[in-house]
């Protein structure tokens, strides 16, 4: 068995030394690497997260700009779902509360920086979390659309089959009506192995008609009432 490249210690000392020397600045370029990567490329897009940057930018030296953005937000209507939207107006404020940072930062207030940048942090991992759920119950979705699709793709053939039977039970139907199932089965085994032929049918052998066409003959919504409605009195 290999050793480990570094011992318990050595770990513990190397974590605690790449975060206790983690500056501001790293801090701050973090916490906005995480929206953009988990928020709002995935659900929004860049351009979203760079246009909020440009406003915040523009804002952060003025209170007065600053609430009237906020305003601006609050009165927003866009065509996100509501879920996405209840995400999007806390990872607006992590990135305002980042970029204040940045800005107190820049005019070497490092403890408030520090503070801003705390309290972002905090946020960033709530949106980070929800943004997650909310990717993760997008890609069900659109698994079991998938799912739902490529069923219908299956059905299709077999409901085309089904059409043909019940085609051939009316136009072929003896004067008096099918005398028994058994009738049915000789009459349309060969029409009806064309017919899959002809149409590329997959879903349904033509080794196995007297298996499958009996069973829709007994229970299938389709081909059942037709066989009712059109054989003998005295049928079996």
């Amino acid at each position: 068995m290999t050793d480990p490249l570094f011992s318990p210690i050595q770990l513990s000392t190397n974590m605690n030394e790449s975060i206790g020397n983690t500056c501001i600045g790293d801090a701050i370029a973090r916490n906005q690497e995480l929206l953009q990567e988990h928020f709002f490329e995935p659900l929004l897009g860049r351009d979203a997260h760079i246009k909020l940057l440009n406003d915040i930018s523009a804002v952060t030296s003025d209170p007065a700009l600053q609430a009237e953005l906020e305003l601006t937000w609050n009165g927003e209507i866009n065509e996100y779902d509501t879920e996405i939207n209840s995400v999007l107006k806390h990872a607006r404020y992590a990135c305002l509360y980042i970029e204040l940072a940045r800005a107190a930062e820049s005019d070497n207030q490092h403890i408030r920086g520090w503070a801003f940048n705390n309290h972002a942090s905090m946020m960033v991992g709530e949106i980070l979390e929800q943004s997650t759920a909310i990717q993760s119950r997008a890609k069900i979705h659109k698994r079991s659309q998938q799912n739902s699709q490529n069923s219908q793709g299956r059905k299709k053939p077999t409901l085309l089959l089904k059409q043909e039977a019940v085609r051939l039970l009316e136009t072929l139907r003896p004067e008096a009506g099918w005398l028994s199932k058994v009738e049915v089965v000789t009459e349309l085994e060969e029409p009806l192995g064309q017919f899959i032929k002809q149409n590329n049918i997959l879903t349904q052998r033509i080794s196995n008609i007297w298996e499958w066409l009996t069973e829709w003959l007994r229970g299938d919504e389709l081909v059942n009432p037709t066989w009712e409605k059109h054989k003998h009195a005295n049928a079996r």
